[in-house]
């Protein structure tokens, strides 16, 4: 298989719940191909479900070396942070995401992370 078909097969596997499974044909489409973004971003919001903060930061990470005009990481980056009611981080990953143009899809959850973000934190 390439790197494109552990992908799809990946994002296959998590949406039935297989999260180990789909770890490993993500992992190994990153191994064949070190800058798939998507497979990147689809891992770190797999270690957030599984709750390993390190390896979501990490694949944030990657997804924007790989493409440092991407939002989409600060994105993910700042629900995060709001969910952990770490308003100042949250409000500069907003703003680093804002910077990137967000197209309407992740602009909408841009919105909903900043207006939980409190005026004056």
């Amino acid at each position: 298989m390439n790197a494109e078909e552990y992908y799809q097969l990946g994002v296959r596997l998590a949406a039935e719940d297989k999260l180990g499974d789909a770890f490993v044909a993500l992992e190994e489409c990153v191994t064949l191909d070190p800058d798939h973004g998507l497979a990147c971003k689809e891992l770190a919001r797999l270690s957030l479900i599984a709750n390993e903060v390190r390896a979501f930061t990490n694949w944030l990470h990657e997804a924007q070396r790989i493409d440092e005009r991407d939002p989409e990481p600060h994105v993910m980056m700042a629900e995060h942070l709001v969910a952990r009611r770490r308003w100042e981080e949250a409000d500069m990953e907003v703003r680093l995401a804002l910077r990137r143009e967000p197209g309407p899809g992740l602009a909408k959850r841009l919105a909903a992370a900043q207006a939980q973000i409190p005026e004056y934190f």
